[in-house]
């Protein structure tokens, strides 16, 4: 790495052009003291790498790694003056870039040693806005407890999955209700096709059939009844030889304490009162999930301002690759243009708004006085070691988890307590 990394004082000349969004245009000139010093760092650079015969690598004279390796030279200098302008020009423009800089033009055919440089780039900065509606946003308030019905349905959705299949008695016969265990061949256009043919088929009667015109013809029939059924898939005939093994009824639990202790509770009301308990859980985490989509749904929509476009590219590109490697059997290089264009379709939105509340929250954050503390953080870690910390060695990976993630740790209690601020500022339907 270059020890010129950032120009210095007088070897930039930075000139602001243009500024659209986000994005500010800025004219730089690197003086001719700043691209003699990269050329002579770029030769020594190349002659700690640079091999020659007669001489160890690393160990060439610099004349001859002058005269023989000059193309390099102009190319290592080029790098290193381009960013050591950068550095120096965004520095002086008084400029925050929140993605590397862009170099939009220049003409390198006059980059030369002792010569000024000039050329163009492009700095997306963070959007500057004035963050407004954000006190007593209006909020329908979601119920954060269960109803008795729901407590019940999930209850019967319980004894649902612990039903038993018993035989039916002597003399039933099939209909909506049952399941039928039946054998059968099967003939497609008077020819055998192994592929309609089963043993010991389950059919649940009340369900939708994959075999058209199968269960419909076995209706009525009792155990140990035989029927030839024929029936039509397009414009092909198919013919069954179905036999009854067995009609079986579906037998739900009965909902009393014998139930309630199978499932591990002492009586039919602690069972109710902790699948309440569970239902009210979910329910309050919904309605704060849905009161945080209506806050951040207003906010979008009351403050429109420029994204840097740099940062939506590349956050919506990261997001494209995570979803592909986690949701499809692709890699992302694999995609076509036509998938890779309709996917970010798909993801760009997400991204957008993402960022803008990002945007948002730290602008509120700023104007209210919010901001995380070290005290909160400490307060965070503590409760951590309260909750999690069994012993010294676990004591010491939270330590060390919560150090090495202050930053993110910090903007999370941020965000917190942003959107309590939103809440205790809201009005509720």
């Amino acid at each position: 790495m270059s020890i010129f990394k950032t120009a210095q004082a007088g070897e930039v000349k930075t000139k602001q052009l243009g500024k659209e969004g986000c994005r500010v245009t800025l004219s730089v000139e690197a003086a001719p003291e700043l691209v003699t010093k990269c050329f002579q760092n770029a030769a020594v650079q190349v002659q700690s790498r640079a091999q020659m015969q007669g001489f160890r690598s690393g160990k060439v004279p610099l004349d001859l790694v002058k005269q023989n390796f000059g193309g390099h030279i102009k190319e290592r200098a080029l790098d290193l003056t381009v960013k050591a302008a950068i550095n120096g020009a965004v520095a002086e423009a008084k400029l925050d870039p929140v993605a590397v800089p862009v170099l939009t033009k220049a003409d390198f055919a006059n980059f030369n040693d002792g010569k000024a440089f000039s050329f163009e780039i492009a700095v997306d900065v963070a959007p500057e806005f004035d963050v407004c509606d954000y006190k007593g946003i209006e909020i329908a308030k979601k119920p954060e407890t269960a109803t008795d019905e729901e407590v019940m349905e999930n209850i019967n959705r319980v004894l649902d999955a612990n039903a038993r299949l018993e035989s039916a008695p002597e003399g039933a016969v099939i209909d909506d209700k049952c399941f039928a265990v039946i054998h059968y061949t099967g003939k497609r256009n008077g020819v055998d096709d192994y592929k309609l043919s089963a043993d010991s088929e389950l059919v649940e009667m009340a369900a939708p059939q994959t075999t058209a015109g199968l269960a419909e013809g076995i209706k009525g029939l009792k155990k140990g009844d035989v029927k030839d059924i024929e029936t039509k898939e397009g414009n092909d005939t198919i013919s069954f030889h179905v036999t009854v093994d067995d009609i079986k009824n579906k037998v739900v639990p009965a909902l009393d304490d014998n139930f309630a202790k199978d499932m591990g509770f002492e009586t039919l009301d602690a069972l109710k009162a902790k699948v309440k308990e569970s239902l009210d859980a979910e329910a309050k985490q919904a309605a704060n999930r849905d009161e945080i989509a209506q806050i951040e749904n207003h906010l979008v929509k009351m403050n429109n301002f420029e994204l840097p476009q740099s940062l939506v590219e590349e956050y919506t590109e990261s997001s494209l690759n995570n979803f592909v490697r986690s949701m499809t059997q692709l890699k992302p290089e694999q995609l076509t243009d036509e998938q890779r264009k309709s996917f970010e379709e798909r993801i760009r939105p997400t991204v957008e708004k993402d960022l803008r509340i990002g945007y948002i929250v730290h602008a509120v954050a700023k104007k209210e006085n919010l901001e995380a503390a070290e005290a909160d953080w400490q307060a965070e870690l503590d409760k951590s070691l309260s909750s999690n910390a069994k012993n010294k060695e676990d004591e010491k990976k939270i330590k060390a988890f919560f150090n090495e993630r202050k930053a993110h740790i910090l903007a999370t209690l941020t965000e917190r307590k942003v959107f309590d601020f939103f809440k205790s500022q809201a009005k509720y339907k």
